[in-house]
């Protein structure tokens, strides 16, 4: 597919400005691969790692907010011309856009969380975010699920007694590990979900960006940054 952002509409071969502008989307409620911090700020392990591929690439980044299952259709729109954000790499992503290497490892056992008691997941009411590896999941298995469009809204349906399971990225979160204790909740049960780890994503095509952000990474990780920024967020 042709690309339609700034930098996915240029033609095949053209070299990228020393300062080309790049919009860079991501979903930031998701510690430790990117929140929103007291002060209003993107951060985490993902943000740190984009600030070095942008100063690397002598790319001028701009960051803009949007829900999980806006990030993939963003960037094959032209919305953004790349996007991250804890993204596992599938073979389903793969046929919609083109990611960089792989940057970091995943855990492919993921949980179910809920009240003691409550239903095993092929007889609950689970609530997932929608546009997830765990909504893909789910709707492969047939469960029955309610989406929503953010990963608070989820864990509000729970809470609330709208849904009986939550399926997400729960594990070693601190943010969610004192939403459940406040709640009553307890890790419940596990489905694997196994993937080819974390990447960005691009317009399918835009091979002139994504040589780029590969460049970066590959001396990132030759140079100890890579490793050192893991260890800052996830030691």
């Amino acid at each position: 597919m042709v690309c339609a952002g700034t930098i996915a509409g240029l033609a095949t071969g053209l070299i990228l400005a020393a300062t080309e502008p790049v919009v860079v989307g991501t979903d930031a409620p998701f510690p430790s691969y990117t929140f929103v911090d007291a002060a209003g700020v993107i951060t985490g392990f993902e943000r740190d790692m984009m600030d070095q591929v942008c100063t690397r690439s002598g790319l001028q980044c701009t960051w803009e907010l949007a829900n999980f299952d806006e990030l993939i259709p963003g960037v094959m729109s032209g919305r953004f011309d790349v996007v991250l954000g804890g993204i596992a790499v599938t073979d389903d992503r793969r046929n919609l856009v083109d990611f960089t290497e792989v940057y970091h490892a995943t855990d492919p056992e993921e949980w179910y969380i809920g009240r003691p008691g409550a239903d095993a997941p092929s007889r609950a009411v689970i609530a997932v975010q929608s546009g997830t590896v765990h909504e893909a999941h789910l709707r492969a298995k047939g469960y029955r699920m309610v989406p929503f469009a953010t990963e608070p809204e989820v864990l509000a349906a729970l809470r609330d007694g709208t849904a009986d399971l939550a399926f997400g990225p729960f594990q070693t979160r601190q943010d969610v590990s004192a939403f459940m204790a406040d709640n009553g909740l307890n890790f419940l049960y596990a489905d694997m979900l196994p993937d080819d780890g974390v990447g960005m994503a691009v317009c399918k095509g835009n091979d002139v960006l994504l040589g780029r952000l590969n460049t970066a990474i590959a001396a990132m990780r030759r140079d100890g940054t890579l490793a050192m920024l893991e260890n800052r967020w996830f030691e």
